[in-house]
């Protein structure tokens, strides 16, 4: 399982870890110092005390006490860090020593004192535990005998490991210490950073009227949610520029011309789409009988329902036209399937309709009959009008055909060429075709009414009905 570190707990860690580095390196570099200081310390000392120890063995080796030399010796090893002592005549024989036994014998290092340059004392032996010095025993500057000291680097050991674990214990503690303060310190020097990371994630969901509120601040970090704040604003201007674009271009359309402002020019380019036309029969009679409060009502219930529908199958509302709208499967949006989601929403449109034709009559309105002409080919799509006024439209015999199949059918009928019947009939159930006559096309035009859909499409278009009826009946409940 992969375990997530948030940002404070990662600050905690880099605080602990920078210390414990930090205070390593002091501590090394603090006992190696020491170290080096003991170490000469304890050779000035060495010196010194072998130094001593030979004038005070002075007068015991020219009277040959040997109670007085071994007396000098015990004393001397009373010193912490001596380890062995030796007083020698000046044939490197040993006249006082711990160990009686060994008195009398030779100085197993008598030829390094005899090889010893400089001034005395000398250092005649030295390894990793211990310094061994030796001094001349003098009378009236001539040599009666010698001293020779061994010492101990244990107490340096012992010394260094205290300090080695001071060193430990203090850092310990500082990490400690900075781990429990570090989680609040971090906190507060982090929250406008959280802040924004809380901002960046609501602006992602769509919430532009997010706002960071952060006491004055002339640093980095205020210029950084200051400039938060701005790019917020621009974001809901956007939002708020696309959403009133929304109410008279295409979803589409908006999307594009926010995207590229510098796209909108005139004109066009030739795609293959699928265009409808819807609009209500005998409206203008009916809205004599209405208010214009009721005309407006009644209108603005049948744009909702067609843009609901065909916004599902991915349409785009081209324009309002009076009571007629049009729309188009293909533009501005490229789509293969354009023809078949065409005819799929004219049927739509024609069900949904049909459903709230019912409800109307139940609540004593007046219902309306639409007649909708579908048609698909090659048209010019782009921006068309002025340099002041454009409209993104399409132009074409198929916009022509759908329109004059529009003003031909019948309430509640849903007409369509034979050519595009040919290239979808084993989705479709149509009536008897007609032959009509359709202004601008020479001879008469053989069209087919659809009386429904087979299969899955009209699985996906009962589902689709469904779900805008329920939809458009709970909002108007709840407005």
């Amino acid at each position: 399982m992969k375990i997530k570190f948030g940002i404070k707990m990662k600050f905690a860690v880099v605080l602990s870890v920078l210390l414990f580095v930090t205070t390593s390196v002091m501590g090394i570099v603090m006992i190696a110092n020491q170290r080096g200081s003991l170490e000469y310390q304890m050779r000035s000392m060495a010196g010194t005390i072998t130094d001593e120890f030979a004038h005070d063995t002075k007068i015991p080796i020219l009277q040959n006490d040997g109670l007085a030399l071994n007396m000098l010796v015990d004393n001397i090893m009373k010193y912490p860090g001596i380890a062995d002592a030796y007083v020698l005549n000046d044939s490197m024989e040993i006249e006082g020593q711990m160990r009686l036994q060994d008195v009398g014998k030779e100085y197993r290092r008598g030829d390094a004192i005899l090889e010893a340059e400089g001034p005395p004392p000398w250092l005649i032996h030295e390894d990793e535990g211990v310094l061994t010095f030796a001094a001349p025993i003098l009378f009236q500057d001539t040599i009666v005998g010698y001293t020779a000291i061994t010492f101990s680097r244990d107490f340096i050991a012992q010394t260094v490991r205290r300090a080695t674990t001071s060193v430990i214990i203090i850092a310990i503690i500082a990490i400690l210490l900075v781990s429990i303060l570090s989680i609040p310190l971090s906190t507060r020097l982090l929250r406008p950073i959280l802040r924004l990371f809380q901002g960046t994630k609501e602006i992602a969901m769509g919430n532009f009227d997010y706002r960071i509120e952060m006491k004055r601040s002339h640093d980095e970090i205020g210029e950084l949610v200051g400039s938060f704040n701005t790019m917020a604003k621009e974001l809901q201007k956007k939002e708020q520029l696309k959403g009133a674009f929304n109410r008279y271009v295409s979803t589409h359309v908006a999307d594009e011309i926010l995207r590229d402002p510098d796209s909108v020019r005139l004109g066009g380019e030739k795609r293959d789409i699928t265009v409808f036309f819807a609009d209500i029969r005998d409206f203008t009679s009916h809205s004599l009988r209405m208010t214009p409060e009721m005309t407006v009502e009644v209108l603005n219930d049948y744009f909702t329902l067609i843009t609901e529908v065909v916004s599902e199958f991915g349409g785009t509302i081209d324009k309002f036209i009076g009571d007629a709208v049009m729309g188009v499967f293909g533009s501005p949006v490229k789509m293969g399937n354009h023809l078949e989601q065409g005819v799929k929403t004219v049927v739509a449109i024609k069900e949904a309709v049909d459903m709230m034709n019912g409800s109307r009559e139940q609540a004593r309105l007046l219902p309306f009959r639409i007649g909708v002409g579908l048609e698909t080919g090659n048209v010019i799509v782009g921006n068309m009008g002025s340099s002041v006024r454009m409209e993104y439209t399409a132009v074409g015999p198929a916009v022509n055909i759908a329109s004059r199949l529009s003003d031909i059918a019948g309430p509640d009928e849903v007409m369509i060429s034979a050519g595009l019947y040919e290239s979808v009939s084993g989705n479709l159930v149509v009536g008897e075709p007609q032959e009509v006559m359709i202004k601008g096309i020479e001879g008469p035009v053989r069209v087919y009414s659809i009386l429904g859909l087979k299969g899955d499409w009209k699985s996906e278009v009962d589902t689709v009905v469904r779900k805008i009826t329920r939809k458009i009946v709970i909002d108007g409940m709840a407005s």
